[in-house]
């Protein structure tokens, strides 16, 4: 929060910021998957905030909520510039640099490393490509009409789901979980895994919904299978960390 107040308060002191675009995170708009069920009509719209996160629960979530919250503050005390922000799900998709170390990097090696070989819970997620993201910040900066918030995410579901998408093309190299593992199951089993049990209680089983329709029509935002940017994204971490043949 502390680093949002420091960037808008810049803003307010120059004359020649017209726009502000923030990345936030459909974290501010949710915290657990399960909250999903306080959520009027259960979708996710541009009016929905994280009301449940704390510092002890899903404190990232929690992070995210009173930053842009106080983004809100700082917009609305003044009338020189206007704020937009892009609040995304989970980014996948191929990286520019040549050692991805993002989170969603991380999902992505410990869904192919074996660990879940066996199976997975059904964890809920919520996923868009990287270039989606990148489409929505530009139009969120440049377009008349981009104003308020902008939910953009392309699909909606969990990660047996995801890794099952990876099978046709990946499914004889590497060890990816083909079937879900019942959530009493997983719930008895967390520790083992390094995971937290109270978290695959709140999250396993529980399909999360978003509303996109302001980021298709304000911001043209137009997504790509989800599939295609999981291929392309493990094409890249393949690619990355294959040993370099000596000269």
């Amino acid at each position: 929060m502390h680093g949002t107040r420091n960037v808008l308060r810049t803003a307010n002191d120059v004359d020649t910021v017209e726009r502000v675009v923030p990345t936030s995170s459909v974290a501010a708009m949710i915290g657990d998957a399960v909250d999903i069920l306080s959520v009027p009509g259960r979708i996710l719209k541009e009016e929905s905030w994280n009301t449940t996160s704390s510092l002890t629960r899903e404190p990232y979530s929690f992070s995210k909520t009173p930053a842009e919250k106080e983004a809100w503050r700082i917009a609305d005390a003044q009338d020189r510039w206007r704020l937009v922000t892009v609040d995304p799900g989970l980014v996948i998709g191929p990286a520019l640099n040549a050692d991805p170390t993002s989170e969603s990097f991380t999902v992505l090696r410990q869904t192919i490393g074996g660990e879940a070989r066996f199976g997975a819970p059904r964890v809920a997620v919520a996923v868009v490509d990287v270039r989606e993201v990148a489409c929505a910040h530009l139009a969120a900066s440049f377009l008349p009409e981009a104003r308020g918030r902008h939910l953009v995410v392309a699909e909606s579901t969990d990660i047996v789901d995801l890794a099952r998408r990876l099978l046709p093309a990946y499914g004889a190299r590497y060890p990816l979980p083909r079937r879900a593992v019942p959530k009493p199951l997983a719930v008895a089993f967390a520790p083992a895994a390094g995971l937290e049990r109270g978290h695959l209680r709140r999250n396993t089983g529980f399909a999360l919904r978003g509303d996109t329709t302001k980021g298709r029509k304000l911001l043209g935002v137009r997504y790509r299978p989800a599939q295609h940017s999981l291929e392309e994204m493990l094409d890249r971490l393949v690619r990355a960390e294959t040993p370099k043949p000596h000269s």
